[in-house]
């Protein structure tokens, strides 16, 4: 009995050293707990008298604080910002009866289809009004869906639409530019291939999303066609910010074509940004094409590279007198030639369709049927 009354003391005595020691560890951990709450309280307390008390920005100025009229006023600027970026968005989309937008919604096929009868559109509408092109038939951009039959865009339906809608306004206002009598050989018309980039983003609904990421020429999914070409050197193009769609206009003409096509594109208020133009000789075989050919339409007879003697910008012949001033001798007559003649030029000019880019892309539309 007396063995049985000791196991018991020691359980009983086990157990309260056991209780004991767990409310120990239980009491140094929620002291542990209160002492990290409380050391967070006292950074919360002193971040807000802080900011109650103001930081001094100006030791001429009292402390900017956390006050009504302060958080008025950083919101007003938050607004003010706001609005800024709707106004920078609006001046780079444009008025909206000035953009040129898609609102394709087909198949692939269709828009397959749509390509092949624009082209055979803008070429007839080159014959018709004498407008040269070269024996390897302009493309304007679309070579490789017009030489391989049955083919056509895999993706980004309503960006390619839209750049042929673009190139459509392009070829119109080249047209609409070339003066009366003048020559012109329209050599192409490029666009990027942008359906051929991995990576390029797809435009969200309201068509504000897209962008493009440009690859080196290793990384395309496919060879450029001579129509093609890739975006480099200088760009308005802002990932994220500003999307465009890159184009260039390669023709032989006068200097007065060029000029009214840059007025032409200026005037339209169209978001347009011309970022170069190039002017070369044109290469002889060109100039031979279209000496043979033009100038018998005229009725002329071909004589040298550029056919019937240009008119000269400085003119070779003497002006009629002008009242109030000497009339100018015999000698001085002959003695005046021609510095610069108005002859033909091969011209390429590159522009951007700009376009703001949304900030968020979610919930993007894939393009694809």
């Amino acid at each position: 009995m007396a063995v049985d009354k000791n196991i018991r003391f020691y359980l009983t005595i086990g157990a309260l050293a056991a209780g004991g020691a767990a409310l120990g560890v239980f009491s140094y951990v929620d002291y542990t707990n209160y002492s990290a709450a409380n050391l967070a309280l006292r950074k919360a307390d002193s971040s807000v008298a802080s900011m109650l008390a103001g930081a001094v920005i100006d030791p001429k100025a009292p402390p900017v604080s956390l006050t009504e009229a302060n958080v008025a006023a950083a919101q007003a600027d938050v607004d003010a910002l706001k609005a800024q970026q709707v106004a920078l968005r609006n001046a780079i989309a444009g008025e909206p009866e000035n953009q040129i937008d898609s609102k394709f919604a087909g198949i692939a096929n269709e828009l397959g289809t749509q390509i092949q009868e624009s082209v055979a559109r803008w070429r007839r509408e080159a014959i018709a009004k004498d407008i040269r092109m070269p024996r390897d038939e302009v493309c304007f951009g679309f070579r490789r869906y017009i030489r391989n039959v049955g083919t056509q865009p895999q993706r980004l339906y309503r960006e390619v639409d839209r750049q042929r809608q673009i190139i459509g306004w392009l070829f119109s206002a080249l047209v609409e530019s070339r003066a009366a009598g003048s020559q012109l050989m329209l050599e192409s018309i490029d666009r990027e291939p942008i359906e051929t980039y991995p990576g390029t983003a797809a435009s969200a609904p309201d068509g504000q999303a897209f962008s493009i990421d440009t690859p080196d020429a290793a990384t395309l999914a496919s060879k450029p066609q001579p129509d093609e070409f890739i975006l480099s050197g200088h760009s308005f193009r802002r990932p994220g910010l500003v999307g465009s769609l890159a184009f260039r206009i390669r023709f032989v003409g006068k200097t007065d074509t060029l000029r009214a096509l840059l007025n032409t594109i200026q005037n339209s208020r169209k978001p347009f940004v011309i970022t170069a133009v190039e002017i070369n000789p044109p290469p002889p075989e060109v100039l031979r094409e279209m000496s043979d050919a033009g100038l018998r339409s005229l009725g002329a007879p071909a004589s040298g590279l550029g056919g019937a003697a240009p008119a000269p910008v400085f003119g070779a012949l003497a002006p009629a007198a002008t009242p109030g001033l000497p009339a100018e001798s015999g000698d001085k007559k002959a003695e005046r030639a021609v510095v610069i003649k108005d002859s033909l030029s091969e011209f390429t000019v590159h522009l951007e369709y700009i376009f703001p880019v949304a900030q968020a892309a979610e919930g993007a539309a894939t393009g694809t049927k």
